[in-house]
């Protein structure tokens, strides 16, 4: 990230949260900002909050026009947040998502995350009134002052449909989505998604589209 120039020469913030891992995380990620040229914003949780509350911690902090969320699992390739950002750039839209699901020579995941992914967004489409294909995607270009106030709660997976749906209550945002590449990790490689975030997904589609928040 800290080499990937942006388009427009536009400037980056880098903004690391290490969620209280238990491995050697936090002395890797210390020991490679040492070694950067970037200034890097490093947050490091004492105890486990889950992503959803890595990503509250990250979005408080960040100060640039636009922020977009990046996985440390490199699932997806950080140069593509150009795509993203071109989209802005030209006024086409405001809100911007990768999707994993717009090349028709990527498979994506599993075919039971694949099938969980196309149930949970066409669910979120119908009750938030979009149209999207890929509610579950990491890459999510969004107005830093927009992101600040959408007030997240959700600490696991369930902040993927509380993002998309707060988002939508904004009617005057212009949304669209990209193509991306994705490299989805397996169980072994340390996925650790499974039935029962699918279940609280559905549960924040319902809970934060019918909701006021």
């Amino acid at each position: 990230m800290d080499e990937l120039p942006l388009i427009h020469d536009i400037q980056k913030e880098l903004i690391v949260v290490n969620d209280a891992s238990t491995d050697e995380s936090a002395k890797v990620i210390e020991e490679t900002i040492a070694q950067m040229n970037h200034q890097v914003v490093f947050m490091n949780h004492e105890v486990n909050k889950g992503k959803g509350g890595a990503l509250q911690t990250g979005i408080q902090k960040a100060s640039g026009d636009y922020t977009i969320i990046q996985d440390a699992d490199l699932e997806l390739d950080p140069a593509e947040i150009n795509l993203l950002l071109a989209v802005v750039v030209g006024k086409k839209a405001d809100i911007v998502y990768g999707s994993r699901f717009l090349k028709k020579d990527q498979k994506g995941g599993t075919f039971i995350s694949n099938l969980a992914n196309s149930f949970l967004t066409r669910l979120s489409n119908l009750i938030f009134g979009i149209k999207i294909t890929d509610m579950e995607t990491c890459y999510k270009l969004v107005p830093t002052d927009l992101f600040k106030s959408l007030n997240l709660v959700e600490q696991r997976f369930g902040f993927e449909p509380e993002i998309t749906a707060k988002l939508a209550k904004h009617k005057q945002m212009k949304w669209a989505e990209v193509p991306i590449t994705y490299n989805p990790r397996t169980e072994e490689q340390g996925k650790k998604i499974g039935w029962k975030d699918g279940f609280r997904a559905v549960w924040c589609i319902l809970k934060y589209g019918f909701g006021k928040g």
